[in-house]
């Protein structure tokens, strides 16, 4: 199987490193397009929230290209936000673990044609962290 990474820039790179790691980066890394566009969209329009939930300090980017937000409570509680592929069903998820909340939102599914709904990539995907935001929301407003 071939999965296309894109090379993010150092500059956008530095960008995302500053917010969410707070430092400055040694090594360029690879970041998958559908990941990268979740950590855009949370860095421009979620930071607020990111940063409220601790979440600013806790990404670790991995060799796939996928990533792993980690929230505080990680070490007592393995409480994150992932972006995987899974290669059985062809699609990217966007996942999240926090107390008794497991979900999954898809982000893409590769064996439908991209034009199939009508809906742009970007927009899929600000639809899926919404939709996740809003839920991690609600399950913490309920406990």
């Amino acid at each position: 199987m071939f999965v296309r990474f894109l090379s993010v820039k150092p500059q956008q790179f530095q960008s995302l490193s500053r917010r969410f790691i707070g430092s400055e980066p040694e090594k360029v890394e690879y970041v998958h397009p559908l990941s990268q566009l979740v950590l855009e969209y949370l860095q421009t329009s979620r930071s607020d929230w990111i940063q409220k939930k601790g979440l600013d300090r806790g990404l670790n980017l991995q060799r796939d290209g996928t990533f792993v937000l980690k929230f505080p409570s990680y070490d007592k509680d393995e409480a994150r936000i992932w972006t995987s592929y899974d290669p059985n069903e062809k699609k990217h998820w966007l996942t999240v673990h926090k107390g008794s909340l497991v979900g999954r939102f898809m982000l893409q599914d590769n064996l439908k044609p991209a034009w199939n709904d009508g809906r742009s990539t970007p927009d899929k995907i600000r639809n899926a962290v919404d939709a996740m935001i809003a839920r991690i929301d609600q399950i913490e407003s309920s406990s």
